[in-house]
């Protein structure tokens, strides 16, 4: 057996005396494969774009960590021994080499020509670790030195769905996912061409799912000041229309609005998460801290419901709240925007057009600036630093 030593085979001469030690380290070494099955098991998934790499490292238990980077490495050293599943990977990108387990209980990834930063944020139940390997943004001279001159506003943009989760589907089969991230793509190039310095960052900027909890984690981790989520909207009854906006609540304006933020709350599609009612300590927790932004949150829907209506002529179904998981710790205002019916044939044709789209990118990219314009009219306190340079 591996690091065990062989038993001596006992003579007639042999004294017996240490024949039960001998026994005892036979025994032990026996046992040693069961003690390596209790430790924590770490699964490493990767997910490769062409900006960064992800990886999200779900943890059997949770395992004290720090996060430490030397030339041409990130190391994740572990307080305890683990199994890393898989053990080691090799990428050979341009951002992440591979990565592999070295003394039981370092993670270390050796990084690619192209690598600049990370960032991490944490995920519970169960405990995950994501690491985003990233580039070096690609800044013009004139924009650095914009941006060193006035402090820069953070938006998160959350596109909705993603992935093997399509979210709703229209009539000719247009789905809620594309359409979500075209209008994110095409409204983090609005705001952050004018003259107001913001800095925008998408959830997802491709074809890819993304859990619920990981979106406000992603927006709380960037310091953000403002939190929107882009979905469409789809009902039984093909002829219902208009636009809708939502900010959080344990209680829904009506059941229209429960029945949507059930379907919402639906990770990948599946059942209703459990952990979401009007019931639930986690989400009472979570709108008793989402009540400072209370008045931002509307305020800024508001906003962006009438531009929606003035802009798109849409039918104004007014400004909502409902238990939105995805609205769940966003630790600044947040809003959820529904922009349409896609299973409405009329609104599904308008949400093809790029006439339609870019009517509703400049609605909302309106509201946005309405709302920073007029935020000294609220006394709640705001998210970290709101108009402050991130460090």
């Amino acid at each position: 057996m591996p690091g065990c030593t062989t038993m001596p085979r006992v003579t007639p001469q042999s004294p017996r005396r240490p024949l039960l030690p001998l026994l005892s380290l036979g025994l032990a070494c026996a046992t040693a494969p069961a003690a390596a099955q209790d430790l924590p098991t770490v699964g490493v998934t990767v997910d490769v774009s062409s900006d960064s790499v992800r990886l999200m490292l779900t943890h059997s238990a949770q395992v004290g960590y720090v996060i430490e980077t030397s030339r041409g490495k990130v190391r994740v050293r572990y307080a305890d021994p683990i199994q890393l599943d898989p053990p080691s990977e090799r990428f050979d990108g341009p951002i992440l080499q591979r990565y592999r387990l070295r003394d039981g209980r370092t993670l270390t990834l050796e990084t690619g020509r192209d690598y600049d930063r990370y960032e991490s944020f944490e995920l519970r139940n169960p405990f995950r670790l994501v690491l985003d390997l990233k580039t070096a943004p690609k800044t013009t001279r004139q924009e650095r030195r914009r941006s060193r001159a006035r402090p820069t506003t953070i938006i998160v943009l959350d596109p909705g769905h993603g992935g093997v989760e399509h979210g709703a589907v229209g009539p000719t089969g247009l789905m809620e996912k594309d359409i979500t991230l075209t209008l994110a793509r095409r409204l983090k190039r609005e705001l952050e061409r004018g003259n107001r310095p913001i800095s925008v960052v998408l959830t997802r900027d491709e074809d890819r799912l993304l859990g619920l909890d990981e979106r406000t984690a992603i927006a709380n981790h960037n310091r953000a000041d403002l939190f929107v989520s882009i979905h469409v909207n789809a009902s039984p009854r093909s002829k219902a229309t208009g636009a809708e906006t939502y900010y959080l609540s344990t209680d829904a304006t009506d059941d229209e609005a429960r029945i949507l933020a059930n379907l919402e709350n639906r990770p990948g599609g599946g059942k209703p998460d459990q952990r979401i009612g009007n019931d639930s300590l986690d989400l009472v927790l979570w709108d008793l801290a989402q009540n400072q932004y209370l008045a931002e949150s509307s305020a800024l829907a508001e906003s962006i419901q009438q531009q929606l209506n003035r802009l798109t002529g849409t039918r104004n179904r007014g400004v909502r709240q409902a238990p939105f998981r995805v609205l769940m710790g966003a630790m600044m205002p947040a809003v959820l925007v529904e922009v349409g019916f896609i299973s409405n044939p009329d609104e599904e044709q308008q949400l093809r057009g790029p006439s339609y789209r870019t009517r509703v990118v400049d609605a909302m990219a309106a509201a946005v600036e309405e709302f920073l314009l007029n935020l000294e009219r609220f006394d709640a306190p705001r998210s970290s630093g709101l108009g402050t340079v991130r460090p």
